[in-house]
């Protein structure tokens, strides 16, 4: 029988960096910090690692997943705004 908790999708923040680019340096720690605090799984890509179609329009660049699913996503490093895309992303997940 399957337990309860293994079908709770587990959140996940990618950031999308670009080399050279000061303001994710600056901001990796931040969200690196706050995803930490709440539970979610965070994880880096390069963007000269993707192919070029699919590159975000500027850096950083966020996206929220759960299980497979991007749930949400925002770019630049405005503290308010990603604490409120996430706090509202993890109370719809409750």
């Amino acid at each position: 029988m399957e337990r309860p908790e293994s079908k709770i999708k587990k959140m996940e923040i990618v950031m999308i960096k670009k080399q050279g680019c000061m303001p994710c340096t600056q901001f990796k720690p931040t969200i690196e910090k706050y995803a930490l605090e709440n539970g979610i799984e965070f994880r880096t890509v390069q963007t000269e690692d993707m192919p070029e179609s699919i590159r975000p329009p500027f850096y950083p660049y966020f996206y929220l997943r759960s299980g497979n699913d991007v749930i949400d996503e925002w770019g630049g490093t405005n503290e308010r705004k990603m604490e409120s895309i996430i706090k509202r992303n993890l109370e719809n997940e409750k």
